[in-house]
């Protein structure tokens, strides 16, 4: 008998002991359980990228040229929407659902009222696309508008990616901010940083066997140098080797997330998962280049900071999505001051495909404001696997900080710290205008 009660203790005291190391096991995940219980989560305002499409890689274009294989039959015209594209931007939109109900912010198949939710994008297909898309997923039952230029509402085009101020002396220092990231040998240091991926790219597409790149058409991208230009009412744009390889990058990429074998994505090619992410990775720097100097970004991006910084603001509205570009989602997070970090589980790593930028505001018990910034978006994995995102399999989420700003024990920034920093990106844009003025403007 004593045997037997000592054996059930004995048991008793291994289940208690296994109950506490599993408690321990995950302090995190009770830690923002217990986060989420202390803020009412008021409004939501994302900044999106498009989601798949098309790359230009018709007859003609670059990727089309430099290359003697015929590129995946895409189920959309050049630059359009694909089908998976859509399909993976509806289901976006319905975890979105999900997690507004659950957030309590939006009830499942609820109709917004007047005001309330607000949807804007490019006059491009593929924005104005994802934006429906999204828009079915996330409000099935509701009549969802969505505003773009050259509707009959007049509708600004608040994400055009061109310069909004140029002088020569902007261009000069702007060129200048762009080249460091080579360090101090500049454009020669981004050359040679590249090199060694640009041939991955060309060996992928066996490009020495294009008729086209043969005849010297595209120069020799394994010693050209690339560079950086800008002209007024402009978009900025890349030179050189790095643009041309960065647009047969993109289309290998665009391949790789149709095509459920890797091997027949990269024409027979065995790449590794690291190629994969070299490949991603030219193309994050060739769209740093364009649109991640600070200098850039505040000048490109000034329209669009003003609009979402009025939408912070409307009490009314509970939901916001503006759709437009990654330089777009690049942009408006440099000229915010953000570390661009290389966001985990993506090859692309400044701003993936369909990936959302995404601001909080959030109200404690004191009834004081709260502001979380954060990426929101698929790991390649899903991308490629095209998996249905639920609460229990969630996109990924990445929170943001920005420099010289504090944020509290739960990571969120005060309402006075959030629109102090958003003034000062906005208003970098007059400093700008100021400081680069031409001698003979008055």
């Amino acid at each position: 008998m004593l045997k037997r009660l000592t054996a059930v203790l004995l048991a008793l005291i291994l289940v208690l002991v296994s109950i506490s190391c599993l408690a321990e096991a995950d302090p995190a995940q009770s830690d923002q359980s217990a986060a989420d219980n202390k803020y009412t989560l008021e409004q939501v305002v994302i900044v999106s990228r498009h989601n798949l499409r098309a790359p230009l890689s018709s007859n003609g274009s670059v990727p089309s040229d430099l290359t003697p294989y015929t590129w995946t039959n895409w189920t959309a015209k050049s630059s359009e929407l694909t089908l998976k594209g859509g399909v993976e931007e509806t289901a976006m939109g319905q975890y979105f659902r999900k997690w507004l109900d659950a957030e309590g912010l939006i009830p499942e198949n609820s109709i917004p009222e007047e005001g309330e939710v607000r949807f804007n994008a490019r006059n491009k297909q593929r924005c104005r696309a994802t934006a429906k898309y999204f828009a079915s997923g996330m409000l099935p039952l509701a009549d969802v508008e969505v505003e773009y230029p050259g509707d009959a509402k007049g509708t600004e085009d608040i994400m055009k990616p061109v310069l909004h101020f140029y002088s020569d002396a902007y261009a000069a220092d702007a060129t200048a901010q762009v080249a460091s990231l080579g360090g101090d040998a500049g454009f020669e240091g981004l050359a040679e940083q590249t090199r060694d991926v640009i041939r991955l790219i060309m060996d992928t597409v066996d490009m020495q066997n294009s008729e086209i790149y043969q005849s010297g058409q595209y120069g020799d991208l394994l010693k050209d140098g690339s560079g950086y230009k800008m002209e007024a009412d402009k978009e900025p744009d890349t030179t050189g080797a790095i643009k041309t390889a960065s647009q047969v990058a993109d289309a290998l990429l665009m391949q790789y997330y149709e095509e459920p074998d890797a091997v027949k994505a990269a024409f027979g090619h065995e790449l590794t998962d690291d190629d994969w992410a070299a490949i991603g990775g030219l193309v994050s720097t060739a769209l740093e280049m364009r649109h991640g100097a600070p200098l850039v970004a505040v000048n490109i991006d000034h329209l669009l900071l003003q609009e979402l910084e009025k939408e912070l603001k409307n009490e009314k509205r509970k939901f916001s999505f503006f759709c437009a570009h990654d330089l777009t989602v690049l942009g408006t997070l440099s000229a915010l001051g953000s570390e661009l970090v290389a966001l985990p589980g993506s090859i692309e790593t400044k701003a993936p495909i369909g990936a959302k930028l995404m601001f909080e505001r959030r109200r404690d018990r004191d009834g004081q404001a709260w502001y979380r910034v954060s990426m929101v978006y698929r790991s390649t994995d899903q991308i490629r696997s095209g998996e249905i995102l639920t609460l229990d399999n969630p996109p990924m989420k990445y929170d943001l900080t920005f420099e010289g700003v504090k944020t509290n024990e739960d990571g969120l920034i005060s309402e006075a710290d959030f629109f102090a920093l958003l003034d000062r990106a906005i208003d970098a844009f007059g400093a700008l205008e100021s400081a680069y003025a031409p001698a003979d403007a008055a």
